[in-house]
């Protein structure tokens, strides 16, 4: 028996949750790898396919960069930031953005086509969500631990935290348009090594991404 499936009027509302909701936080120095985490749930009781897209391709490695969550399970995303240029403006860096793109999986869908369920794909069953790319460039050692800070500064401490985490649990972005569609490329995947986790790691040139054209996603 087929698993039920959504109407076309919900297809383009996301289906998974995303943790965190609408940004990915990197934390300096940015002069060597920085991985930022990123959690995939869904929520639903059909499987879903899903990769994730991005603006800067050359600039970021994922693992994994897509796959297939089953009936009410959660996946971790790995995004590694390689090494950036410090003299790149912050204007350019403030561009860098994810797409997380999803749809249910095909009527008898086996794990061995996945590619193929993405090449036929119509567009108006893609969902997807987007995060931007935040760069918290303090350093280190001026972290001040929880433990230190003065009783009669706990509350300021508390609602500074509140803020942050209702900010973070905004709600989820609109989908995005055809023209905010072809700005994203499918991301470079990690290669899965213990000494080197990508040959992008290691210094060598990544792999030239082929920008998308269109809404569909590539392979």
């Amino acid at each position: 028996m087929a698993a039920e499936r959504p109407d076309k009027k919900s297809v383009k509302q996301q289906a998974i949750e995303l943790d965190p909701p609408v940004e990915l936080v990197f934390r300096g120095p940015f002069t060597e790898v920085v991985t930022s985490s990123l959690k995939l749930k869904n929520p639903t009781k059909n499987t879903i396919l899903y990769k994730v897209k991005t603006t800067a391709p050359k600039q970021y490695c994922v693992r994994p960069n897509s796959g297939i969550l089953n009936a009410g399970e959660e996946a971790p995303v790995s995004v590694m930031l390689q090494p950036i240029d410090l003299t790149v403006p912050d204007s350019e860096r403030s561009k860098h953005k994810f797409m997380v793109q999803t749809m249910f999986a095909p009527p008898d869908f086996t794990p061995d086509q996945l590619d193929f369920a993405w090449k036929s794909a119509a567009k108006d069953v893609l969902m997807d969500s987007k995060l931007k790319c935040v760069f918290d460039e303090t350093p280190i050692a001026q972290t001040i631990p929880a433990s230190t800070v003065p009783d009669n500064d706990a509350a300021v401490a508390n609602g500074g935290k509140a803020a942050l985490e209702e900010s973070l649990a905004s709600t989820q972005s609109p989908p995005a348009t055809p023209s905010e569609q072809a700005e994203y490329t499918e991301s470079q995947p990690a290669k899965n090594t213990t000494s080197q986790p990508s040959q992008v790691l290691a210094g060598a040139t990544p792999a030239k991404a082929v920008p998308v054209k269109d809404t569909e996603s590539q392979p």
